[in-house]
């Protein structure tokens, strides 16, 4: 394959511009422009460039591509220019220095449109920098004299990055950067180009992420009509040092032309900040690498053959270390995590997964031509993350997740077009997604630790150790929080067919896949609405807070077993309706605990029958308060229904037929009524602190005799771990201190939960021929007060 061919034939797609097209005329140069080049020891240049173009295309394997609207100049004036300096000198190797000026410039794309796409576009694309640096280009590259070196240097300033749909805009504001890139190579290995760089050192900084809902609006800082700073998602901050390799080359997965890149990138160190009204969520000492194999560009129809500029690639994997995460206050560190994943092929349930996203033009119907739809297929085959918290180590292993379904992105406003609600932000709707995800289970110790429990602990934060889903809906992110800084979220959101672990065995305990038991809602739709959510880093930690939340989950068979055919509790059914309802996620785990007993310190602690944990300072604390809103209407309402004994149809038991019983209207209350408005307030509803811990823990055995590892034992002895012994651990009845330092590590969670007053409307028992009848009438559950220690370790 000739890669100077290649080369040519992409330069000549992308620069060549059919007459009419090109609005500005190549000239000849005046004495004025003349005037701004010198030759002295080099070339300085001084230009004052405004340019625009109708279309640029790419075209590939007959397909096309269009970026349309390109405009070149001022970034501060429409009609203005951009001012560059370019000085070009030749060294005494033969080498080329080029040193640049820019100042004021705005690169533009008004759209992005594919052929057979008419009437819909990908959106527009603005660029805004102030721009100083030195390229030196050098012969010789890194495998012989027909190569080129590159030393790179830039810093950037008054930076913009836009993304416009339909006059709605979101962008980076107050972009500066730094970047130093020496010795870089590029050399012709077999059909490729190989572009090496053994170090890329860089830090970035963003002053805000804006949002515009006026189309007045344009790449500027400040709403047009009343000079007030445009409403920020926060800021963000940055450090990296990377060695990277990447090969191009020519042609794509579907037919002769496009192009492919593998890459191996190793991240020496990085640190990444997000900030929020000065408060910060900061990842730091980030380490680790990553590798693309085979990762193709094409312009392409996607599986249902719509016009898409296609990115498939083989296979993704990469282990990413932080070492440090914190929140809110400086020095609140929640631990250090690990992460690795493997995105490849996979089969799941007879079907074949893969990894390819179809770019195209439109987003959403209703919210106008410009817009993005992503056409999208996932395969993670294999992902595990760990936490690790004062040097203990909690492990979630075996993830996998894979679908396929069409993701669309706009920016939106506060508006509704033909019927449908979007909201100030940048929208990302889900049409047609069809998925699942996995958990095989937590290791608590090292990569070999045994597979154990705990994954249901995650239900507490709306997670389940294993769901299949179809979904339909959106997720619109706003800026700004609960005052200032931050993020607002509106969504609405509807999954069929959903099939969810409340309770999950591994599905590979080591000898390959087989179904996986547990505790299943099967048959499940979720309806399920939020408005005005807010997201903050506050000094306690990340807060978010729920405006209003309604939903309704309906489980047509809950099933314990396998998913498919266990056995069935009948259908239960489930409203919420919440009004104010927040969790706080903090550093810091529960500390120093008095486990079986009680007491401030290990002597009055042990004093009382308990033992005394020191668990640190590291590890995460989740505050949680749901406030149950008084029901106002058959949607909006906390009720909790369970069917059974139903008729039998076609496709299985009919819903409605059977025996109910419902607890309806179900709702917290303060129990006063302190405004004076005739109602009991709702303020404190039900509040629950989870502190979470990685700690050793103290494990006795339950019965005398041998267990199912052959280790023998007597009731009470205390579970001691052991490398030398044949099962890895023994029993003793009294441990030395030295011992104790050797029990089981455990996934520990600290609970506190509490209210004032809960109560249920009515309790009412309902026959498919007679229909309902109240059987109870107001019960009130008040004062509640209700502390928990829970450990998960393996189970021998």
């Amino acid at each position: 394959m000739n890669v100077r061919h290649m080369s040519q034939r992409c330069l000549c797609s992308i620069l060549a511009l059919s007459p009419g097209v090109l609005e500005a005329e190549l000239q000849r140069l005046n004495d004025a422009d003349l005037a701004g080049i010198q030759g002295q020891s080099g070339i300085t240049m001084e230009l004052d460039l405004a340019a625009e173009a109708n279309r640029l295309s790419y075209s590939d394997d007959g397909n096309g591509i269009h970026l349309e609207g390109l405009r070149i100049g001022s970034a501060s004036d429409p009609e203005g220019h951009a001012r560059q300096i370019y000085t070009v000198d030749v060294l005494p190797d033969a080498g080329l220095n080029l040193e640049y000026q820019v100042r004021d410039r705005r690169i533009e794309f008004a759209d992005i449109r594919l052929d057979g796409a008419a009437g819909t576009s990908m959106g527009g694309i603005f660029f805004d920098h102030d721009l100083d640096g030195n390229l030196r280009l050098s012969p010789g590259g890194a495998l012989g004299d027909a190569g080129y070196r590159f030393d790179v240097a830039y810093e950037l300033n008054n930076g913009r990055l836009g993304y416009r749909t339909n006059g709605n805009e979101i962008f980076l504001d107050g972009v500066a950067m730094q970047v130093e890139a020496p010795g870089s190579t590029l050399d012709v290995v077999d059909s490729s180009l190989r572009l090496s760089s053994p170090s890329v050192v860089g830090a970035y900084s963003v002053d805000a992420i804006r949002f515009s809902g006026n189309p007045l609006n344009h790449g500027v800082s400040v709403e047009a009509s009343s000079g007030e700073w445009l409403p920020s998602y926060g800021s963000l901050a940055g450090s990296y040092d990377l060695a990277t390799e990447t090969s191009l080359t020519a042609g794509g997965r579907f037919g002769a032309e496009g192009f492919r890149i593998d890459s191996q990138t190793t991240v020496n160190s990085a640190d990444f900040i997000y900030s929020d009204d000065g408060y910060e969520l900061a990842l730091l000492g980030i380490s680790g690498a990553y590798s693309i194999d085979n990762l193709a560009f094409d312009v392409a129809p996607d599986w249902r053959g719509r016009p898409s500029l296609a990115l498939t690639v083989d296979q993704l994997q990469g282990d990413l270390a932080i070492q440090r995460l914190e929140l809110g206050d400086a020095d609140a560190n929640l631990g250090q995590v690990n992460l690795q994943f493997l995105f490849a092929d996979q089969t799941i349930g007879g079907r074949s997964y893969t990894n390819a996203v179809y770019l195209q033009g439109g987003g959403h119907e209703d919210a106008g031509p410009q817009g993005l739809r992503l056409a999208t297929q996932w395969s993670l085959a294999d992902a595990s993350l760990a936490y690790t918290e004062d040097g203990n180590t909690v492990r979630f292993s075996g993830l996998q997740s894979w679908g396929q379904g069409d993701i669309t992105v706009n920016v939106t406003r506060d508006e509704t077009l033909n019927g449908t609600a979007f909201y100030d932000g940048i929208r990302l709707g889900f049409e047609g997604v069809d998925g699942g995800y996995r958990l095989n289970g937590l290791r608590v110790g090292g990569d070999d630790a045994p597979l154990q429990g705990g994954t249901e602990l995650l239900l507490a934060l709306g997670v389940f150790p294993a769901y299949d889903f179809e979904v339909d809906g959106h997720l619109t992110i706003g800026p700004g929080g609960a005052s200032g800084e931050g993020l607002t979220i509106n969504s609405d959101i509807q999954i069929r067919n959903g099939r969810a672990a409340l309770i999950a065995a591994p599905y590979d305990e080591g000898n390959g896949v087989v179904p996986q038991q547990g505790l299943w809602a099967t048959q499940l739709s979720y309806d399920g609405h939020l408005r005005d959510m807010t997201v903050d880093v506050t000094a306690d930690g990340l807060a978010i807070v729920k405006g209003e939340a309604w939903g309704a989950m309906d489980i047509g068979n809950l099933r314990v077993g396998d998913k498919n055919d266990g056995a069935s509790f009948g259908r239960i059914v489930v409203q919420n309706y919440e009004q104010g309802s927040a969790m706080t996620l903090s550093a810091g785990g529960a500390g120093n605990v008095c486990v079986g007993g009680s007491g401030v310190d290990a002597t009055s602690c042990s004093a009382s029958g308990g033992h005394w944990e020191a668990r640190g300072d590291e590890g995460v604390t989740v505050a949680l308060k749901q406030i149950y809103a008084r029901a106002v209407s058959n949607n909006r309402r906390n009720a909790i229904t369970w069917e059974t004994h139903r008729s039998e149809g076609a496709n299985g038991p009919v819903n409605g037929t059977g025996t109910q019983l419902v607890l309806d209207d179900i709702h917290t209350s303060d129990g006063v009524d302190s405004d004076g408005d005739g109602q009991e307030d709702n303020l404190y509803g039900i509040r629950t602190d989870l502190s979470v811990d990685i700690y050793r823990t103290r494990v006795v055995k339950k019965d005398d005799g041998v267990d199912s590892n052959g280790v023998v034992g007597n009731r009470g002895d205390e579970k001691i771990m052991d490398a030398g012994a044949a099962a890895g651990y023994r029993y003793v009845a009294s441990p030395s201190s030295e011992e104790r330092a050797d029990r089981p590590l455990g996934f520990a969670v600290q609970a506190h939960s509490r209210f004032k007053e809960l109560a249920i409307e009515r309790i009412d028992l309902v026959h498919p021929a007679g229909g309902a009848a109240t059987a109870i009438h107001g019960v009130r559950l008040q004062n509640l007060d209700l502390r928990a220690n829970l450990t998960a370790t393996p189970i021998q």
